[in-house]
């Protein structure tokens, strides 16, 4: 409950230095994620192109926990703006599902645009639920992207 608190401490008062109005909830998951959902009006700048800044606050966000955590153990942090997050990572999800059919029907291997670190490991995931598909992160980040290919 401390580490809710500090998180929703530290998300309210980021909204109120940018003179936005919102509310910040607050969830643990079963597996330990602690989530926090903001919701107001005109949040785009806090999502930003590609979700950059939303991933930026939610760093942020996970220092402000883990300073206050003051050495005791901490969870993983997610942090979402009216659920753009959310719907993002299932549109990839669906997105990566159709290409490794692609695959898997042609042969021919996929090479996807330049992701996040979080993005690609979406995309790992999911081809895990295929059999006879593999992937390959290539290139140095900020530039990485994988690559989808038959096992």
């Amino acid at each position: 409950q401390e580490q809710r608190d500090a998180g929703e401490e530290f998300l309210n008062g980021l909204l109120s230095a940018m003179g936005y109005e919102g509310s910040v909830s607050s969830d643990m998951s079963d597996d330990g994620i602690l989530s926090f959902d903001i919701s107001g009006d005109q949040l785009g700048l806090l999502v930003g192109p590609g979700l950059n800044t939303l991933d930026s606050v939610q760093e942020v966000c996970r220092n402000a926990i883990q300073r206050q955590a003051d050495g005791r153990g901490y969870g993983k942090v997610s942090v979402d703006v009216a659920g753009v997050r959310t719907d993002r990572t299932q549109s990839l999800q669906e997105f990566v599902r159709v290409e490794a059919q692609q695959v898997l029907d042609s042969g021919d291997d996929v090479v996807f645009e330049v992701m996040s670190r979080a993005d690609r490991t979406i995309v790992h995931d999911v081809i895990g639920e295929f059999d006879g598909l593999a992937t390959e992160s290539v290139g140095e980040d900020p530039r990485r992207r994988v690559v989808l290919k038959r096992a």
